[in-house]
């Protein structure tokens, strides 16, 4: 029916499309595979590719039995299984890439999250590695401890969530989420790509998140 959606746009009238399955008739004329579902997640996290995100959790939806006719009943199917799973009883999702505004997570319930995923040891490969940074924001590649996180930036809000410790040694989970609600809400439309004071705002955050690493690092890793 898509082919013949297509077709009919370029001119190309086409019979109605009768279902052969199973027929000797019937026969493969292509077939593509995807990349493993962790290559795609990998890559997913790497580069905050929303579309991805969104396809994966719809996926992830329906493979569980669900039949959602949107973004949003797929994001509630997502908050049902993390109250389930994870304990997560105040969380809320309205899709599955974090872009809309109504969805909730609590930092708590992000690490209470990241730890109970951690012993299966499925999600921490997946992660970016993210090294740790001096006082003047130098990467400090040589340090023991290791960090692999997840990014996430909008204008005035900045978080981090992930593992971090030293191999062989005592790991923990840990979300930072930082923000400036009140200069967010005052950005105009016009300055939605690049608000004024936003990119200064983001290198103190991302500095606060590496300071609170290094603190961890320190006393607990």
């Amino acid at each position: 029916e898509v082919f013949q959606t297509l077709a009919s746009a370029q001119g190309i009238a086409m019979a109605r499309p009768e279902a052969l399955a199973g027929s000797a008739e019937a026969f493969q004329i292509g077939r593509i595979d995807s990349a493993p579902l962790a290559e795609i997640l990998r890559g997913m996290l790497k580069y905050s590719t929303n579309v991805t995100a969104e396809a994966v959790g719809l996926a992830a939806t329906i493979a569980r039995g669900g039949q959602p006719q949107d973004l949003a009943q797929s994001g509630q199917a997502m908050t049902e299984w993390m109250a389930a799973r994870m304990g997560a009883q105040k969380a809320r999702f309205v899709d599955h890439s974090g872009l809309g505004d109504a969805s909730r997570l609590s930092p708590l319930e992000l690490v209470r999250t990241l730890a109970i995923a951690a012993p299966e040891g499925q999600l921490r490969p997946l992660l970016k590695d993210v090294p740790l940074r001096d006082a003047s924001g130098r990467p400090m590649r040589a340090h023991p401890v290791k960090v692999e996180a997840k990014t996430g930036t909008l204008n005035f809000v900045s978080a981090l969530a992930g593992y971090i410790g030293q191999p062989g040694g005592r790991q923990m989970a840990f979300a930072i989420f930082s923000a400036d609600e009140e200069r967010r809400a005052r950005i105009r439309p016009e300055e939605m790509e690049r608000p004024r004071g936003g990119r200064a705002w983001l290198t103190r955050a991302r500095m606060l998140q590496h300071e609170l690493l290094r603190r961890w690092a320190e006393t607990y890793a």
